[in-house]
C-alpha cells in the first residue's frame, strides 16, 4: 500500500512539473497569437486557444485525484451551460454552443488554475514552486518588453486613433492592465517578505512605467495602489513612531512626485487629447466609467423588456446576450455575469468570491500563511478593476494566473 501510495505521489508531482511547464508558454504563445491577429492570419484554431485547451485538458485529468474537486468543477460547467442549451432548444442555433462553452471556460479558468496551485503550495514541495516564481517572473520580463518596445517602432497601439498607449505584441488589450497587476504584485510581496528592498523599488518602477506606457487609468493607478498597499501593516502598540512618521513622510513626498510626472508624461501623448475631449464632452461618472454606465442602461432595457421570467432566473448564455446587446457587453464583470448567467450565474460568481476572501481572512489570522492578508488585499483589489474597467475575471490572457495569485493564501513558508 505504501508502494502504491509512494508511486502515486511520484506520478502526480511528474504530471504538475509538465502542466507548470506548459504554462511558460502562456504569454509567448499569446504574443505570437497577437501579431498574427494584428496582422489578418486567422487559423481555424489559434496558437492561444489550442495551449490553453491543452492546459485545461491536463489539469482536469490532474483533478482524477481530487474526485470532489473534479465533480464541483463539472457541475459549474453544466450549470453555466443551462442558458445555452435553452437557447440551443429555442431557436435551433447550434453556432453559438462552441463559442459558450468557450467563454465558460474563460470564467471558469481561474478557478481550475487556483484548484491545481493549491495543490502544489499544500504538498510544499520546494522545487515546484521555485518554478512557480521563475514563471512568473519571465512572464513579467515578457510582458514589460512588449508593452515599451512599442515606443521603439515594434508592436500595437492600445486605441488605434491617435497611436495612443501600448498593447505591445497582443491582440486582447483591454486584458493587459489585469495582468501587469497580477503577475507585479506576485513578485511585489515576494520581494517584501524577502527584504529585497532594491528589488521590489525597481520592480515598482518598472510596472509603473509599464503601466503608464500602456495608457490605461487602470494599468498605473493600480500599480500605485499595490506598491503602497503591500508594505502596510496594521498600526499596533509595537509599531515604532520613528518608522511609521518615515513611512508616512516617504508615501507623502514619492506619491505626488509620481503623479506629477504621470501628468507631464501623458500631457506630451495623443492620450491628453483623447482624455479632455472625452472629460468636455460625457460627465465625470460617465467619463470615469468610460462610457460603461451608459452601456448598462441599454443593458438593462433589454433585460427588462426580452428576457422572459426563465431568463431573467438563468440567463440567455454569453452569445445570446451580446446578440440582444447589439454585440457588445457592459465590461464589468458581475454585471456582465449577471446578464449573461442570469441570477444563478451571479449566486455563483459571488459565492466563489466569498469563500475566497472567508478563506483569507481566515487564514491572516495564523502566522503559518504568511501571503494570506496580500492576497485578501488582491482580491478587493481586482474586483474593484473588474466593477470598473471588466475584463478581469473574464480574461482569457490572465486566467492562469489570477488562480495562481489567489492560490498563494494557502503556501506556508516565505522561502520559495
Amino acid at each position: 500500500m505504501l508502494r502504491i501510495n509512494l508511486q502515486h505521489k511520484s506520478y502526480s508531482i511528474n504530471l504538475d512539473y509538465y502542466i507548470l511547464l506548459l504554462m511558460f508558454l502562456l504569454i509567448p504563445f499569446d504574443m505570437i497569437n497577437g501579431v498574427l491577429l494584428m496582422n489578418n492570419i486567422e487559423l481555424p484554431i489559434s496558437f492561444g486557444q489550442t495551449h490553453k485547451f491543452l492546459i485545461i485538458l491536463l489539469i482536469i485529468f490532474r483533478l482524477l485525484t481530487k474526485p470532489r474537486l473534479l465533480l464541483f468543477f463539472i457541475c459549474l460547467v453544466l450549470v453555466l451551460l443551462i442558458p445555452s442549451l435553452v437557447q440551443l432548444f429555442k431557436d435551433f442555433q447550434s453556432s453559438i454552443l462552441l463559442k459558450d462553452i468557450i467563454k465558460i471556460f474563460r470564467y471558469l479558468t481561474p478557478v481550475l488554475s487556483f484548484m491545481f496551485f493549491v495543490n502544489i503550495y499544500k504538498s510544499e514541495n520546494d522545487y515546484l514552486q521555485k518554478k512557480i516564481f521563475l514563471f512568473i517572473k519571465l512572464s513579467f520580463i515578457l510582458l514589460s518588453i512588449s508593452i515599451l518596445i512599442k515606443y521603439l517602432g515594434i508592436g500595437y497601439p492600445m486605441y488605434n486613433y491617435g497611436n495612443i498607449g501600448s498593447k505591445g505584441l497582443f491582440y486582447a488589450g483591454n486584458e493587459i492592465s489585469a495582468l501587469l497587476l497580477v503577475l507585479s504584485s506576485f513578485l511585489g510581496i515576494h520581494y517584501w517578505k524577502w527584504n529585497s528592498r532594491k528589488k521590489y523599488f525597481l520592480l515598482f518602477i518598472i510596472s509603473f512605467i509599464t503601466g503608464l506606457a500602456i495608457g490605461s487609468k487602470t494599468a498605473f493607478i493600480g500599480v500605485l495602489l499595490i506598491f503602497f498597499l503591500i508594505p502596510q501593516k496594521k498600526i499596533s502598540k509595537q509599531t515604532k513612531l520613528t518608522k511609521f512618521i518615515y513611512t508616512i513622510l516617504g508615501i507623502g513626498l514619492v506619491t505626488p512626485v509620481l503623479l506629477f510626472i504621470s501628468w507631464e508624461f501623458i500631457k506630451r501623448t495623443e492620450l491628453y487629447v483623447r482624455l479632455i475631449y472625452f472629460y468636455d464632452k460625457l460627465d465625470f461618472i460617465t467619463f470615469l466609467l468610460s462610457n460603461r454606465n451608459t452601456f448598462l442602461l441599454d443593458a438593462v432595457n433589454v433585460y427588462i423588456n426580452d428576457y422572459s421570467w426563465l431568463e431573467k432566473l438563468i440567463g440567455v448564455g454569453q452569445s445570446t446576450f451580446e446578440n440582444r446587446n447589439n454585440n457588445s457587453i457592459i465590461e464589468i464583470d458581475f454585471i456582465d455575469i449577471f446578464f449573461a448567467y442570469g441570477l444563478l450565474g451571479l449566486l455563483i460568481f459571488v459565492g466563489i468570491i466569498v469563500f475566497l476572501w472567508k478563506q483569507s481572512k481566515r487564514f491572516a489570522k495564523s502566522e503559518k500563511y504568511p501571503y494570506a492578508n496580500f492576497v485578501n488585499m488582491m482580491l478587493l483589489v481586482l474586483l474593484a478593476v473588474s466593477s470598473s474597467a471588466g475584463h478581469v475575471f473574464s480574461s482569457g490572457l490572465a486566467a492562469v494566473f489570477i488562480g495562481l495569485l489567489f492560490g498563494l493564501m494557502y503556501k506556508s513558508k516565505v522561502d520559495v
